[in-house]
């Protein structure tokens, strides 16, 4: 096993990302038919401002996939700069000067960039940082990540008391992502519009629906629910004192959601096996409509 050529995989980000980046690596490693390291530095950098963990220890066991950590001679938060090496196309010296950033050697260096579309290289012996967003490699996977991440989590004591008490064909998870995505450049809150015509949508679909909230900002949370409090029970999850890998997989329970534009709820909702329709937003990010290689049936745009 030690004889074969290896690539890396940069993990970086929350659940959802990590889901997302996890997919990736197990396509790699089958297309490629090598050893696949993630690389998991990025949770003991200046970047995971969010102090999210790395929760897929167990589903990457379970995958033949390796961990690894500060394999780059630099700080992590500079990495992403030598995507800049390739510009020089000198392709007989770029993997020489990756020699003086890697302790292990590295012939190529894949970045994906956010807003320039590029064709993905795939080769042996490179490393690849980015988010690889597409559910084209995660189809395969599903059933992987239900056995070796959520059922886990869904089948702990307090989880499976809350679900078989509180969880039932009128119940409604309900995903706010405040907090971080009101500075980020790149993200945006959703507005109060989405979500009334959300609970519109599933009260004209349910019987007295009632919502469970799932949210990173309660505050944010109540102001955006405040309108409807007098005609909806709404339950705020966070009260249970869940980590985010649990909250993640009690998500995936409900027949019904409202998602928001993260992945958190995206993959979620993706990955379940009890969902029957989820709203989501027809404006994702900044006026930009939810990428076609992240949609999937489930989803009713508002």
């Amino acid at each position: 096993m030690n004889n074969k050529k290896k690539i890396y995989v940069a993990i970086m980000g929350g659940i959802g990302d990590q889901i997302f980046q996890f997919g990736f690596a197990t396509y790699l490693k089958k297309k490629l038919n090598c050893n696949v390291y993630l690389d998991v530095s990025y949770y003991e950098s200046k970047l995971n401002y969010n102090n999210f963990k790395f929760r897929l220890a167990n589903l990457s066991k379970k995958n033949n996939l390796l961990l690894i950590n500060n394999i780059s001679y630099i700080n992590y938060s500079y990495l992403s700069y030598l995507r800049f090496v390739d510009l020089f196309k000198i392709n007989k010296i770029i993997p020489w000067i990756y020699n003086f950033f890697f302790k292990v050697p590295i012939k190529f260096f894949i970045y994906e960039y956010w807003k320039k579309k590029k064709k993905t290289i795939t080769k042996v012996n490179s490393y690849y940082l980015g988010y690889w967003h597409n559910i084209k490699y995660l189809r395969y996977q599903k059933k992987s990540i239900n056995q070796n991440m959520i059922n886990i989590n869904t089948n702990k004591p307090k989880i499976k008391r809350f679900i078989d008490k509180h969880i039932n064909n009128k119940t409604v998870c309900l995903h706010i992502r405040g907090g971080d995505f009101a500075n980020l450049k790149s993200h945006n809150l959703l507005d109060q519009e989405y979500y009334d015509l959300s609970i519109n949508f599933y009260k004209k679909k349910l019987h007295f629906p009632i919502f469970h909230v799932f949210t990173n900002d309660l505050k944010f949370s109540k102001k955006i629910l405040s309108k409807h409090k007098r005609n909806f029970k709404f339950k705020f999850i966070k009260n249970l004192g869940l980590s985010d890998i649990e909250e993640f997989s009690l998500f995936s329970e409900y027949k019904f959601s409202i998602i928001a534009n993260s992945t958190f709820s995206l993959i979620s909702t993706f990955l379940s096996v009890k969902r029957n329709v989820s709203t989501a937003p027809k404006i994702w990010l900044k006026g930009k409509k939810l990428e076609k290689e992240k949609q999937f049936s489930k989803l009713k745009f508002i």
